[in-house]
């Protein structure tokens, strides 16, 4: 995209408004202490029994290898009181990789690993932090490359005033600070909102329209999920990528159906959301505006791509805030699923375990307290990503330091 002149005028009013932002995991509140990473001795670790098949664990640490490779040197992260870099990580997933190839024996396995790695938590006030467990998914619509009567809800691709600009360009201060933004007259602004582009039509006429659907609701999940799949008209599918977002924070719609009473916290679900609103289309364009948040997509070949631009592996790749989790990073992740009867009803939920690769982020997706399991495609992928959300426990996976004390 063309880069355009900035009006001072906006950049510094944004930068007033960003100069409060901090690049750490958290600001703890008054009295409580920092979110940090705990070592984990050896006595209280987890029990590592993995409920999925190594050919997917060894797939989704192959495209973390790929990524940190591309990165060499990069940033460092902190572990508690170690500073590790992208090579480090590198290294931990290339001796894991070689360990979990050459060990068919579990116990063998296991041992190599307490052997050569520490696992990490976070903690505040010394107390493991809780952390609540969703699912995403890979969603498929119907649609068509020219609009009609039934497909009549545009995909919109990255538009051409769409602005990204870098505050760290202007001052060290703002390191790692991003706006999203456009230019009206002399000023610098935010860029339109859902309901300015999906009600007031403010892209329309602008050549944007990658294809059309034919369900508003399906489209807005696609959103949320970050990508998807279209089947045309003709059967044959079309991959769409996660290109940016608008810039406007994300707001979960699910949280002013709990505040109205319409659905129990407990109870709260994908799928109940999209029946509330099939049920009710004269609050449709109330509730989906109160999400500003926007995505912008492109055409892929294969993926779906997680946001360090790989492939994600179902079962084995999740989403997490990349200020607080080293990005490609190995954990092991508990949790539970879903158990389903032959009519693809949920009949129990069980307890996993299993070795995971920190491989994309999301708007949703902030903080030390959240991790976003990614499903595949296909009914039962739906079904255990709209309906999971339970407490979990993720420890990170590092190699030791090469010290005689480590």
């Amino acid at each position: 995209m063309t880069n355009r002149p900035l009006a001072t005028v906006g950049i510094i009013f944004l930068l007033l408004i960003l100069s409060s932002c901090s690049f750490f995991i958290q600001k703890p509140a008054p009295g409580e202490e920092p979110v940090r990473f705990r070592l984990v001795p050896e006595r209280d670790w987890p029990v590592l029994e993995d409920d999925l098949d190594q050919e997917g664990l060894e797939q989704a640490v192959l495209q973390s290898l790929t990524y940190l490779r591309s990165r060499s040197g990069g940033n460092n992260y902190s572990l508690g009181s170690r500073e590790i870099s992208n090579d480090e990580i590198l290294e931990s997933l290339t001796f894991f990789l070689e360990i979990i190839r050459t060990n068919a024996d579990k116990e063998s396995r296991l041992k190599q690993i307490k052997t050569h790695f520490n696992l990490f938590r976070t903690v505040q006030n010394e107390e493991p932090l809780p952390l609540l467990l969703t699912g995403y998914y890979e969603p498929t619509l119907q649609g068509s490359r020219n609009p009609s009567p039934r497909f009549r809800y545009p995909v919109y691709r990255l538009p051409d005033d769409l602005l990204f600009i870098d505050l760290g360009n202007f001052s060290k201060k703002y390191q790692s600070q991003k706006l999203t933004a456009r230019i009206e007259g002399n000023q610098v602004i935010p860029y339109y909102s859902r309901k300015e582009i999906d009600l007031e039509g403010r892209l329309a006429g602008k050549n944007l329209e990658i294809l059309w659907v034919d369900d508003l609701l399906k489209l807005f999940f696609m959103h949320i999920q970050g990508s998807g799949q279209v089947v045309l008209e003709d059967g044959s599918p079309v991959k769409l990528g996660y290109h940016a977002t608008n810039g406007h924070p994300y707001y979960a719609i699910g949280r002013e159906l709990i505040r109205q009473g319409v659905v129990k916290p407990g109870e709260l679900s994908l799928q109940k959301i999209y029946a509330y609103l099939q049920d009710h289309p004269e609050e449709q364009g109330a509730l989906l505006n109160l999400n500003p948040s926007y995505i912008f997509f492109q055409e892929v070949q294969g993926g779906p791509f997680g946001s360090l631009g790989f492939p994600l592996t179902p079962g084995r790749s999740v989403a997490a805030d990349y200020k607080v989790f080293p990005p490609a990073s190995l954990a092991w992740l508990e949790g539970w699923k879903p158990q389903l009867d032959d009519q693809k009803k949920i009949r129990s939920w069980v307890p996993f375990g299993r070795w995971v690769c920190l491989q994309d982020s999301g708007g949703a997706i902030k903080g030390p307290s959240r991790v976003d399991l990614f499903w595949g495609n296909g009914e039962e992928a739906e079904i255990a990503a709209g309906h999971l959300r339970h407490q979990g426990t993720i420890f990170l996976l590092l190699k030791k330091e090469n010290k005689p004390d480590s």
